[in-house]
């Protein structure tokens, strides 16, 4: 059992939100033994896309026999929608001390709390190779992974999957706007139980008490029905605020969950604003710090997502001297807003 300290502040800052990254997390969930049969045609996709794109460290991550999942992988989200691109920032800047706990207890557990690691402490060579890389090197080759699997598997569905989860919160803010917030607890997952006022039960194998402050994000997400709790239940470096991670209501849909959805419409929502905006000002070629200067951007953030959008075929970047300048490909007229050339 899990209990959640609900004072006064931490009920002020409870909120809802929309992550990429957490839909993307809870797709590659679906490689674990207990979800890969409820997982339908998303099971097969995601396990293709690590297969083919030799996606070897979240493979070996949520492959493994563990059961836990590092919550650096979803960052808090700022607002009330996040930006896929942030997100996968945050991961790949996340601090040392924090990224090493994580990594430990994914592979020995927390058998005090509940938390089972790799069974036997056998963990996947990729899995080993990864805590081994250097805590910078594995943030951004996971963050890197990630993205292929955004990419690959979410993103063509994205627009769908955005509208549902839409849909749920704003079913949930009518809830609470007629009944208060204690009422919605029970419709996020059967898990949920808030028998008084200054906490909230989680019904689970994993035990501890997450002590108030910063507030309760509450996040929908669209694949299989488990509740993923987000939380510092153990004493961790640089603790964060906790987040649950529930399944949303089903939206009205003409066709199979498992189907393959259409191509999508060129969209720079798939890219995220900055990408979009980033690659719609490389008609001609610019180098990093003229980017910067342009849209008033720093050049490290500006390198990070032209990382991003070269690695993906939509930039191509050649060295002049002492410069590297960055123009984007023929492939990019597919996403770039505008007629189609």
């Amino acid at each position: 059992m899990l209990r959640f300290d609900l004072d006064g502040p931490m009920l002020a800052n409870t909120r809802f939100a929309i992550s990429p990254v957490a839909i993307t997390v809870h797709a590659l969930s679906l490689l674990s033994a207990k979800a890969a049969p409820f997982g339908g045609g998303w099971h097969d996709r995601v396990r293709s896309a690590i297969r083919d794109h030799r996606l070897t460290a979240v493979g070996a991550l949520f492959g493994s026999a563990g059961d836990y999942v590092p919550d650096f992988l979803t960052p808090q989200p700022l607002g009330p929608e996040a930006e896929f691109g942030d997100e996968l920032h945050a991961i790949a800047t996340t601090g040392a001390e924090r990224l090493a706990f994580e990594l430990r207890v994914t592979i020995e557990g927390v058998p005090c709390e509940g938390v089972t690691g790799v069974v036997g402490g056998r963990a996947p060579n990729a899995l080993l190779d990864l805590a081994q890389r250097g805590e910078r090197a594995a943030a951004e080759r996971l963050a890197a992974e990630l993205d292929q699997v955004w990419r690959l598997v979410v993103a063509p569905a994205w627009p769908m999957f955005r509208a549902r989860l839409e849909a749920d919160i704003s079913g949930h803010a009518q809830v609470i706007a007629r009944h208060g917030l204690a009422a919605v607890w029970p419709g996020l997952h059967p898990s949920l139980d808030m028998p008084a006022d200054d906490h909230l039960r989680v019904a689970s194998r994993f035990k501890g008490r997450i002590p108030s402050g910063g507030g309760l994000t509450l996040v929908p997400t669209v694949f299989g029905s488990a509740l993923r709790i987000i939380a510092d239940s153990i004493p961790a470096p640089d603790p964060r605020s906790p987040m649950l991670a529930y399944p949303a209501a089903p939206g009205p849909r003409s066709r199979s969950s498992d189907s393959v959805p259409p191509p999508p419409d060129p969209a720079p929502d798939l890219l995220g604003a900055t990408r979009a905006r980033l690659l719609a000002d490389l008609d001609i070629a610019r180098t990093t710090a003229e980017l910067g200067e342009r849209h008033f951007l720093a050049v490290s953030t500006v390198s990070y997502h032209l990382g991003i959008l070269h690695r993906s075929g939509l930039v191509t970047r050649v060295r002049d001297r002492n410069r590297v300048l960055y123009q984007h490909s023929s492939r990019a007229a597919a996403v770039l807003p505008g007629p189609r050339r």
